[in-house]
């Protein structure tokens, strides 16, 4: 284990149950798990020992520490018991997820969701265990059901959008994009997936106004700079913003037809794009040398 003091200990696991959900966690959780066991033979605060628990508790999950994991959920729903606490019920169904018996846990997920249908990690865990069954269309259906009655929240649209994309369901995806920049339009990943999906639908123009949008929150994004040559290519090797119109090529509604860059901005943006991308393998030295030769051989076929 680590070495910490008690303080510093307890101060580390709560940043980690602060942590924003979308964050990767870098704490190992058989880390996570020495520490809670420790700090749990403690005198602490209720609300502290209880949030204790129930993170040691997925941390011993998460290790495959089956028994340690079923003491603590003993302890916790001592407390909060199974038939009046939702966030018990959730753990249980964990655990039962964990030791295989997946049919106990989607018949305790769907026994809370009728107690609180806007629960979206029991119902996240409940999707988990459908798309494991190959039960993706119900999954979609309880997704996208939730999705019309709380439509702020972006965890949902973010999992609706991946299993659309999982069925080949482009047009769905993008429109679950489109909700993801308006809900958080500062986030630059957004912008780039929502490029990559209508450039797959043969919507070079809009692509490229999307690629610009990631590059202006994050300069030199690599992703975005691969896709700006790339759709830059497909609009000019259409004849143009005319040529792709006449070719029935669409654009999505979220842009106008008088942002449609000139052929002259597209042939500015296309060698930009590939200037930058010379630039930054060039600038890795003799690391970045035969990514360099690649990029300059892509380059030139595009």
């Amino acid at each position: 284990m680590t070495t910490l003091s008690t303080a510093a200990a307890r101060q580390k696991l709560a940043s980690l149950r602060t942590t924003d959900s979308q964050t990767p966690l870098t704490y190992p959780p058989s880390e996570i798990h020495a520490l809670g066991t420790h700090l749990l033979t403690l005198s602490l605060p209720d609300p502290e020992h209880y949030a204790l628990l129930e993170q040691t508790f997925t941390a011993a999950l998460d290790t495959g520490n089956i028994p340690s994991a079923e003491s603590l959920l003993q302890k916790i729903s001592t407390r909060f018991p199974f038939d009046t606490s939702i966030r018990t019920q959730r753990l249980y169904g964990l655990l039962n997820e964990a030791t295989g018996n997946f049919d106990k846990a989607a018949e305790i997920y769907e026994t809370a969701l009728k107690q609180d249908e806007s629960n979206i990690a029991i119902l996240k865990r409940l999707v988990a265990i459908l798309v494991e069954r190959g039960q993706r269309h119900e999954a979609i259906i309880r997704l996208k059901t939730y999705a019309d009655t709380f439509m702020q929240d972006t965890e949902c649209w973010s999992q609706l959008a991946s299993l659309y994309l999982s069925e080949n369901m482009y047009e769905q995806a993008a429109f679950c994009y489109e909700e993801l920049l308006m809900l958080k339009p500062q986030n630059h990943l957004y912008y780039i997936r929502y490029a990559d999906l209508v450039a797959t639908l043969g919507r070079w123009e809009v692509a490229v106004k999307y690629y610009c949008a990631a590059l202006e929150l994050t300069a030199d994004n690599v992703r975005a700079l691969y896709g700006l040559r790339a759709a830059t290519a497909a609009v000019l090797g259409d004849g143009g913003v005319e040529g792709s119109k006449a070719k029935g090529v669409k654009s999505a509604a979220v842009v106008e037809a008088k942002t449609a860059p000139s052929v002259e901005t597209l042939h500015a943006l296309h060698k930009l794009a590939g200037d930058r991308l010379t630039a930054l393998f060039e600038g890795q030295g003799k690391d970045g040398a035969e990514l360099t030769t690649v990029v300059k051989s892509w380059l030139q076929a595009n």
